[in-house]
């Protein structure tokens, strides 16, 4: 029979064990980075959001135009501050910068962002 001093040092071998697994098993900021964009890329590839609701986690636009200043494409910054994150429409791909760590994750438009935002564009 385990007395209480023997049950809190049996809990807190536990707990120190847990912790030091969750320890070996944290994501470095390049693994988190590439599993961010990845996910942003499953998205637009799954196609299943209207353009319209899904830019509204959109930070920032980026527009690429012509010398004529015609629509041509767009960059949509979706995460800044600790990752930088961009949806990038000409390459199709989604960029993500973190430190010195650089990750890129193509994708196909199938949410219509790329017509979207061209359209978007020519109302203004």
């Amino acid at each position: 029979m385990r007395t209480c001093r023997q049950n809190t040092r049996a809990s807190f071998k536990d707990y120190k064990r847990s912790k030091m697994t969750a320890l070996k098993k944290r994501e470095t900021c390049e693994e988190q980075l590439r599993r961010m964009c990845k996910n942003i890329a499953e998205d637009i590839t799954a196609g299943k959001q209207d353009p319209a609701i899904w830019m509204h986690d959109v930070y920032d636009v980026e527009w690429i135009t012509f010398n004529d200043h015609n629509y041509k494409a767009a960059r949509l910054m979706v995460a800044g501050g600790g990752p930088n994150i961009w949806v990038n429409l000409q390459t199709n791909t989604v960029d993500g910068y973190w430190g010195c760590d650089k990750v890129n994750h193509g994708f196909i438009d199938n949410i219509g962002l790329d017509e979207y935002l061209s359209e978007l564009y020519d109302s203004k």
